[in-house]
């Protein structure tokens, strides 16, 4: 780009932006990033609602667990006297 003496760059590139294919080209970048931005915002509700769900399965699963686990313990614990337990204590 040659410039004469004091001519600045800008009105050069405003005269390319006023032409009809660098207009063509800025609406074609506006619609590329709407598109992009609903797909990605259509991506994270899709990975919300998933993991919302997964969470409430984990929480029946836990829910499940925790029972037979205090069950497990308690055989456990019952088949050794509490004074054995007790000298463990310091």
């Amino acid at each position: 780009m040659i410039r004469r003496n004091n001519e600045s760059p800008v009105p050069l590139i405003w005269a390319h932006l006023r032409s009809p294919n660098a207009r063509e080209l800025l609406y074609s970048i506006l619609f590329l990033l709407l598109v992009a931005g609903y797909l990605v915002r259509t991506h994270l509700l899709f990975v919300s609602r998933a993991s919302s769900e997964l969470q409430a399965e984990l929480k029946k699963i836990k829910s499940l667990m925790i029972p037979s686990y205090m069950i497990e313990l308690r055989k456990l614990l019952d088949g050794y006297p509490t004074s054995e337990l007790n000298s463990f204590s310091g």
